[in-house]
């Protein structure tokens, strides 16, 4: 009997055992490493069958930290001390030292840069690195050993790092030689205090051939800026001088605290504006990670620039409130509010909770540069029956019927005597700043874009499509230059959907070029009457009244 009751409680034990394998299995399978976007308690639009994106149910932020307690691992000996490379991130127009990359010895990665990362009770090392080649980070394991750099301690804590790959596999499943973005994430022990180097291997007591120094975090109770906006790779051979100062000026207005850009291929007027920001410490300039190259197809462009955001977010994690990923084409323009702080209390009025989202989402509107030739209802072109857009060579019709319709959507002839009734500032109380201007650079102040481009596409793009976002760092995981990939603590991410009565996303654009041609016909089929941006006229003129000459 008692054989018998030994035997029921050994097979009573195995079988509890296997359940706790099976729900342990399923629960790391519904976890931040499988990057989904999620949308709760909120129905957004949709009307024109335009499928947006996914929803998953997150997890609690107390088993993610279960999950990733770090198992660290004995050393019979200590690793030896590895070289330091010397890596500035800053630019300048002398230096060389851009996008400096190291390699994993024995494997295809490379490591761009390294942060600690102290914003849940579980601390973590984040790494920014490329692995080569699809499947890549399922060959081999990694590990981080990471050192103090007081020389009065002398130890290495090592612990398996955990991949997760920055981006979608429905996102350009035909490319097979990829250079893909990851992040790696080494769980410590404890918190860092002090300067500390973070180096990455194949096997947990190998000699390291790669370092990086690890930035500090800094104090919990330090202010921290509310918006910062993220620039990707600035490539520009042509002079864009002034619209460049006039989008600096209009986020200036707006109450975005500072501008990261990261610079690729820019020209020497473009060069001398930025510096001049930089000056009045409103921009800071950076290298980016990895330098056009025409042999790079749009796709590994793509993947190039979300190592650039992430960069950009886990500079700012400890430093603000939001980043914002906006071209220089891009305005995010309030439309009751007058600033972008003062838009953020309109939108807690309206749902938005920072402890509960990761993301404020904001709908884009396309203002076409060949919309602004309008004449009465149709657009006035010499050759009417085709055009061809200028950036990229893509083949539109344009129909004479096309409506105009106002902010009501009501359809009506279009008169450019009629813009300045609504947000319109007296001509004559505007004359003393373009005097300033011409006084100050010798020439007449150049037309302002803001301020002529008030015809937009009528089709307003869904969210998910050309979106940008306010993106929450206290929150974010993962980032590409729309909105969030990834969240702390759940399966994806939660975006909330701002009111389009609060504010939308100028988009400023010469043609309706490759990224949007499969649309093309929707945005160019009815076009409306938007006077947003002209609430910021005065304020606008006198800035550019007062800025840099071109």
């Amino acid at each position: 009997m008692v054989c018998k009751t030994r035997k029921l409680v050994r097979v009573t034990k195995l079988l509890l055992a296997g359940l706790t394998v099976i729900c342990v299995s399923w629960i790391a399978s519904v976890n931040e490493w499988h990057a989904r976007v999620r949308w709760r308690n909120r129905q957004v639009d949709n009307d024109h069958g335009i499928s947006t994106m996914r929803t998953i149910i997150a997890y609690s932020q107390d088993i993610r930290e279960e999950m990733d307690r770090p198992s660290p691992v004995r050393c019979d000996r200590l690793p030896a001390f590895p070289e330091v490379p010397s890596i500035n991130r800053t630019w300048t127009a002398d230096s060389s030292n851009y996008g400096t990359w190291q390699r994993v010895t024995g494997t295809k990665v490379s490591i761009y840069s390294a942060f600690y990362d102290d914003r849940t009770s579980q601390p973590y090392i984040r790494i920014l690195a490329f692995f080569h080649g699809r499947n890549a980070s399922a060959d081999q394991t990694l590990f981080c050993q990471t050192r103090s750099l007081d020389p009065n301690e002398n130890s290495v804590e090592v612990v398996a790092a955990k991949p997760l790959e920055i981006w979608w596999h429905e996102w350009d499943v035909q490319s097979t030689d990829i250079d893909y973005p990851f992040l790696l994430s080494c769980p410590l022990t404890g918190p860092l205090n002090g300067p500390t180097l973070v180096s990455l291997v194949t096997e947990p007591c190998l000699d390291p051939t790669n370092a990086h120094p690890l930035k500090h975090s800094l104090k919990r109770n330090q202010q921290k800026r509310i918006f910062t906006i993220c620039v990707k790779d600035l490539n520009f051979d042509k002079d864009i001088s002034q619209n460049l100062i006039e989008w600096i000026e209009t986020n200036k207005i707006l109450g975005v605290d500072i501008i990261d850009v990261y610079i690729g291929n820019i020209s020497k007027e473009i060069e001398s504006i930025l510096q001049h920001y930089r000056d009045a410490g409103f921009i800071r300039l950076f290298h980016v990670p990895i330098r056009n190259k025409p042999e790079r197809s749009l796709w590994q462009r793509r993947r190039d620039h979300i190592i650039t955001y992430n960069d950009c977010l886990y500079r700012n994690i400890q430093e603000s409130e939001f980043i914002i990923p906006l071209d220089i084409d891009e305005i995010i323009m309030p439309k009751t509010a007058n600033s972008l702080p003062e838009l953020l209390k309109h939108l807690v009025k309206r749902g938005w909770n920072p402890k509960e989202y990761s993301a404020i989402m904001i709908k884009n509107v396309f203002f076409f540069k060949f919309m602004q030739k309008i004449n009465k209802n149709y657009y006035n072109y010499k050759n009417k029956s085709k055009r061809y857009a200028k950036r990229d060579d893509v083949r539109i019709r344009y129909a004479r019927s096309t409506k105009i319709l106002d902010e009501n959507n009501s359809v009506h002839l279009f008169d450019k005597n009629k813009l300045g009734n609504k947000n319109s500032v007296d001509v004559n109380e505007l004359q003393v700043y373009y005097e300033n201007y011409n006084s100050r650079c010798g020439h007449d102040m150049p037309t302002s874009k803001l301020m002529t481009h008030v015809i937009s596409s009528a089709f307003i793009s869904p969210i998910g499509f050309y979106s940008k976002s306010f993106m929450v760092t206290e929150r974010v995981l993962t980032a590409f230059n729309h909105y969030p990939l990834a969240s702390l603590g759940t399966s994806g991410f939660d975006g909330w959907p701002a009111p389009f009565k609060e504010v939308q996303l100028n988009h400023y654009k010469e043609s309706c070029n490759a990224t949007v041609v499969p649309e093309c016909e929707l945005y160019q089929r009815d076009v409306r009457l938007d006077r947003t941006a002209l609430r910021l006229r005065k304020k606008l003129i006198e800035a550019l009244s007062n800025s840099i000459c071109t």
